[in-house]
C-alpha cells in the first residue's frame, strides 16, 4: 500500500478513535493497573527493534508472548479490549511515524523468532494487521513456524488489493469472531491450512 495512503488512513483512524483510546486508557488504569500503556521491544523491518506501545489489557505476570498461554492474566475488560482490538489503537502512531504498516507481519519480540528463518519476513515493516492473525491467531493454535509461513506467503503476494481484503477481513473478524480466508488465491497452502484449522 502506498505510504501516503497509509498515513492518511492511519491519521483519520487515529482522530476518529481518539475518544475510544482515551476511554480505554482510563478504564484500564482502574480495572487492570497503572500505567495504562504497555510497552515492549518488538522486531521491525530489517530485524531492527523498536519500542512498541499498546493499551494494557493484561495484569502483571510471566509473559510468554502468546496470549492463549496467559489467559489467567486476562479479566473481562482485557478480553473486551482484545476482542475489539482496542488495545492496538496506539499502534496507529507507529504507522504514522513509519515504524509499522497497516498490513504486514505481526510485530513480535525477537526472542520468539530465534532459530527461525525470518529473512523474507524482515524485508517488510510489521503490520497493524495481517493474514496470520486474522486467519489463525484467534484460534489460539498458531505456532511460530506456521506464522512465519503465513507471513512469507503474504510478502510474496502482497498488493494494494490484497491489503484491502485483509483490512476488511480484520474488521469482520473483530465483530464476528470468525476466522477469515485471507489467501489471495486458491493455493496448496490454503488447502493445507483449511485441513489443519
Amino acid at each position: 500500500m502506498p505510504r501516503a495512503l497509509e498515513i492518511v488512513i492511519a491519521s483519520v483512524a487515529f482522530l476518529l478513535t481518539l475518544p475510544l483510546l482515551v476511554l480505554s486508557l482510563l478504564v484500564s488504569s482502574l480495572l487492570i493497573g497503572f500505567p495504562p500503556f504497555y510497552s515492549s521491544r518488538r522486531r521491525g523491518r530489517g530485524g531492527v527493534e523498536y519500542t512498541h506501545w499498546k493499551v494494557r489489557s493484561m495484569k502483571s505476570g510471566r509473559e510468554t508472548g502468546r496470549v492463549f498461554f496467559e489467559s489467567h492474566r486476562l479479566n473481562k475488560w482485557g478480553r473486551f479490549l482484545r476482542r475489539l482490538h482496542l488495545d492496538e489503537l496506539p499502534e496507529l502512531c507507529h504507522i504514522i511515524s513509519g515504524r509499522m504498516s497497516i498490513v504486514g507481519p505481526r510485530p513480535l519480540p525477537s526472542s520468539l523468532l530465534e532459530g527461525l528463518d525470518t529473512s523474507l519476513r524482515d524485508t517488510v515493516k510489521p503490520g497493524w494487521t495481517g493474514p496470520a492473525q486474522v486467519r489463525l491467531l484467534r484460534t489460539g493454535r498458531l505456532d511460530k513456524r506456521l506464522q512465519i509461513r503465513l507471513d512469507n506467503h503474504y510478502v510474496g503476494h502482497r498488493s494494494t488489493l490484497y491489503d484491502v481484503r485483509i483490512m476488511l477481513g480484520t474488521i469482520s473478524a473483530a465483530f464476528t469472531g470468525r476466522r477469515q480466508d485471507m489467501s489471495p488465491c486458491s493455493t496448496a497452502d490454503r488447502i493445507e491450512f483449511g485441513k489443519r484449522y
